[in-house]
């Protein structure tokens, strides 16, 4: 078996069959669900009783990547993002045919997640409240789960948050990738929980801590909020892109490739 820990060319093609696309996708889509489905549950208030705290709701969309990770991780990579498939595309990881297959099942995996999610919850706690204004009925405030920026900041803020969040996530990406780390793995769906969780955290006051356009579009798509829906798309495509060059252009480092030779079985009744 042959290792290669070089810095790897972008392809544009692949050898994969249409089976095999198949299920990248739908590994995907699985993996997406899982993350929308069960994050965008722990934002919802009133089933339990009161408030739910940002530490808990951070936790549990951290949580929620680390089981889509393992659960995933070994078909597609599960990452459950854009902005994930634009870095390992950038860093020759995957071939740019994989790409839209990748992104066309976070999506439909975020839209399946957040409805599925929508079918299980009475509509009264999903926070689409209705005022009659001039005897028309005015949608007052956003939904579950919907990106919204902090009135405090403004849009160009809230752009740069998600930008920079978004930025470390996917430096985290490529440090777990990078061929020297290649003996790290054992651990990777908690780091990238935990990585979620206190992202999530620290900027979830300022834009929600989104970080990912599939799990954004869901949401606003079926509670109708697209206020600043810009800068969720923006800032974490951009950071997708900057980051992966960044690491591909100072960090990667030119390893020669070096040869692992796997030994043959021996037959039980021959002798050592």
């Amino acid at each position: 078996m042959t290792i290669h820990t070089s810095r790897k060319k972008i392809q544009v093609m692949d050898n994969m069959t249409t089976k095999d696309r198949v299920i990248l996708c739908a590994s995907e889509v699985g993996g997406t669900f899982i993350l929308v489905f069960l994050g965008c549950m722990g934002c919802v208030s009133g089933i339990a009783g009161g408030s739910i705290p940002h530490e808990q709701i951070s936790f549990t969309f951290g949580l929620a990547v680390m089981v889509a990770v393992q659960v995933f991780g070994h078909i597609s990579g599960s990452h459950i993002n854009p902005i994930v498939t634009v870095a390992a595309a950038v860093l020759g990881n995957i071939s740019l045919i994989q790409v839209p297959i990748l992104i066309v099942g976070q999506f439909l995996g975020a839209i399946l997640g957040f409805g599925l999610l929508m079918a299980v919850t009475p509509e009264n706690l999903m926070g689409n409240v209705y005022h009659n204004v001039s005897g028309e009925m005015v949608k007052q405030g956003v939904g579950v789960c919907s990106p919204m920026v902090n009135h405090a900041i403004t849009p160009a803020q809230g752009l740069l948050v998600e930008f920079l969040i978004s930025l470390i996530l996917v430096l985290t990406c490529c440090g777990v990738w990078d061929a020297r780390n290649s003996d790290k793995h054992d651990s990777v769906p908690i780091r990238f929980g935990l990585m979620i969780a206190v992202l999530a955290m620290a900027g979830g006051p300022y834009t929600g801590a989104n970080m990912n356009p599939a799990r954004s579009f869901a949401p606003a798509l079926m509670n109708g909020d697209w206020k600043d829906h810009w800068v969720y798309w923006v800032g974490p495509l951009a950071a997708g892109f900057f980051g992966a060059l960044l690491y591909r252009l100072i960090f990667t480092k030119e390893v020669p490739s070096s040869k692992e030779t796997i030994p043959e079985a021996i037959a039980l009744t021959q002798k050592p």
